[in-house]
This record gives structure tokens, sequence and C-alpha cells, in this order.
């Protein structure tokens, strides 16, 4: 008896690992080895953005049709947004944010402001064709963006900025 139960699970265990599709939730199938849509890792945690869209910067415009604070929302951050330099400065004194997104053409200004602090935001560069890149300033992101390409720059500019808050000598 034991041996036919042995071997009817046997059999069970080769039919299903050879069957090639999976149905999932009634007339949709699942190939076992695809990937699947673009999920974040489980590592990734909710962080405070803060996005600098001044119009001569040009950011407002080249993001076009992206709504970035749904799609922002919808992953749990927090989207802040600042339209002039005095803004953005004052919110950096009075604030505690993670990210900073903005145009190439910025990054020098917002870096200036940040000066250099080891718990300073990471800041996000959007490539935009036509405006001057000042410095040596990599792009994070090329413009119009994808919504995929937007998170995955936001979640590797926190896993940056909790390196460097984790390497800062703590505040005295």
């Amino acid at each position: 008896m034991g041996s036919r139960i042995g071997w009817v699970g046997l059999v069970a265990a080769i039919v299903l690992s050879t069957a090639p599709d999976l149905l999932a939730c009634g007339d949709k199938f699942l190939v076992g080895g695809r990937g699947t849509r673009y999920q974040r890792p489980k590592t990734a945690r909710a962080a405070s953005v803060l996005m600098y869209a001044d119009p001569s910067s040009g950011l407002p415009e080249a993001l076009g049709k992206l709504p970035v604070e749904s799609v922002l929302k919808q992953q749990g951050h927090r989207l802040t947004t600042a339209g002039t330099l005095d803004q953005l400065s004052a919110l950096l004194t009075g604030g505690r944010f993670d990210v900073i997104l903005a145009a190439s053409s910025v990054v020098a200004a917002i870096e200036g402001l940040l000066g250099g602090k080891p718990d300073a935001p990471a800041v996000v560069a959007f490539c935009i064709k036509g405006q001057p890149v000042e410095g040596d300033v990599p792009c994070s992101v090329k413009v119009p963006p994808k919504e995929q390409s937007l998170l995955e720059a936001i979640d590797k500019a926190v896993e940056r900025h909790d390196r460097s808050a984790r390497n800062a000598p703590p505040r005295g």
C-alpha cells in the first residue's frame, strides 16, 4: 500500500513539473518561467521626494503627460513640488527629503544648496534634449520618462541616500 502511494506521488510530481502552462484566474494564462510586470523589490521603501519643477529648466514640459504625483503616490512615495530656487531652499531647510527630482541643467545649483552634507538627499537628474548640462552630471532618467524607469531611478537614489546616511557621523 505504501509503495502504491509513493508511485502515485512520483507520477503526480513528474506530470505537474512538466506542465508548461498554468491556469490562473479564469481565462488568463501564466506560463512558468516567464517574467511578470515590473514589481518593486521587497527591500524598496517609501521615500519623501522633492521635485524642483522650475519652468525655466524645462522639466514640467518634458514630463509631458506622465502623472508623476499619482505614479509616486501609488508606490507609497510622498511628493512635494518647488517652483523656484527660493522655495526649494526653504523646503530643504524646513523638511527632510530622501530624493530630489530635477533637470540636469540645474543639478549644480541644487548641489550647491545641499552643501555636500552626508545625509543630503540624493539627486535624480532628468536628461532634457537641448538643455545645457553643467559639469559632469550623470543623467538618471531620459525624457520623456516611463513609469518603470522613474521608479527604478528613485529606488536607486533612496538606496544611495540610505547608504550615505548610514556612513555619516552621528550628529552631536
